[in-house]
């Protein structure tokens, strides 16, 4: 099988993985992204799976480990999720894997956004493509770190707040609720914002409560936000997708500019940066970084394992919303103050 680009980084001139994403995936073993396992085997595997992973979300995964130099799929010690295709009625869903793979690279090379490591990697017998992240809440010694999503923070449930309750919530609650449990606030929030806008950015409307997470680090004995993870742009396989997951706002607030546009702007962001405690000339700042760094999306997405028409796509979307962003109702020639 050739492969033009690190399945990883997605670096050109690798038939495999380059050696910094063998370290940061595989502890520098040469591991192949062809995967000694079938599609088939992986189904029989799943649906003999005594155990389910008790990560959120709708896609088929399973846990997998690395042993010698191979990957395996495992009921324990699993230091990996695999997904592979999502069958159903998701439009282009033979593009999931390499989506959130690309969105998740553009996240860290493009924007500056920790993200879980991750690969695409070809199951042996159709090299259909499955995604690869490897789990950033196993600790060296195999024990698990303490990681809590908002969800849990927040105490809601299914059973408490109904079924739609991983998305009943906004983005300022959850920076509240930041405020509460992280000692390095002033930090961390700023992070939250950069990856509440890159949500919005890349399209990705499933941004909810659950794909959002604090892990306690015990050298500091502080809860910090984890890693970025479940990045994908959304609407490639559901058009009629919300703009973002859950509301920006707390209190149905609304800024006067999305009144008038019925989109969020800078306007929008700015006011959300403020009321969760950013220095303005920060706020401004990173949205100005934001916007320079969408320039370089198009190199990452044509080097991705995405078709050409999901890469078109993808890209006018980001084009879009870069617009969305950079436009200043306060600063356009309809408004008066």
């Amino acid at each position: 099988m050739n492969i033009e680009h690190c399945p990883s980084c997605l670096k050109p001139g690798f038939n495999g993985f380059c050696l910094p994403c063998r370290k940061q995936l595989f502890h520098g073993r040469r591991v192949s992204p062809l995967l000694p396992f079938s599609r088939p085997d992986y189904n029989i595997h799943k649906r003999d799976s005594v155990k389910r992973l008790s990560i959120s979300g709708v896609q088929s995964k399973h846990s997998v480990r690395l042993v010698g130099t191979e990957l395996s799929l495992t009921e324990e010690q699993g230091e990996f999720i695999l997904k592979p295709i999502m069958t159903g009625a998701l439009e282009h869903s033979d593009a999931m894997p390499a989506n959130e793979h690309v969105t998740m690279q553009l996240a860290s090379q493009i924007f500056g956004i920790t993200t879980a490591a991750c690969a695409v990697v070809f199951f042996s017998d159709d090299f259909s493509p499955a995604y690869l992240t490897r789990r950033f809440d196993i600790a060296p010694d195999k024990s698990r770190y303490q990681q809590e999503d908002f969800a849990q923070i927040a105490q809601v449930t299914e059973e408490t707040h109904g079924k739609n309750y991983k998305y009943d919530f906004s983005y300022e609650k959850i920076a509240h609720l930041m405020k509460r449990y992280v000692s390095t606030y002033a930090i961390e929030i700023e992070k939250f914002f950069r990856l509440v806008i890159f949500n919005y950015l890349v399209q990705n409307g499933d941004a909810h409560l659950k794909n959002f997470s604090l892990i306690k680090q015990p050298l500091i004995g502080s809860y910090l936000l984890t890693p970025a993870y479940d990045l994908l742009n959304t609407r490639i396989h559901l058009p009629n997708e919300t703009a973002m997951a859950l509301d920006l706002f707390d209190a149905e607030f609304e800024t006067e500019s999305y009144r008038v546009n019925g989109f969020h702007s800078r306007d929008d962001f700015t006011e959300f940066g403020r009321r969760i405690g950013i220095p303005e000339n920060r706020v401004h700042r990173i949205i100005e970084n934001l916007l320079a760094s969408g320039e370089k999306v198009d190199g990452l997405l044509n080097r991705s394992f995405l078709d050409a028409k999901s890469r078109t796509a993808y890209s006018a979307m980001v084009k879009e919303r870069l617009r969305a962003v950079g436009y200043s109702y306060k600063n356009s020639a309809h408004y008066s103050s």
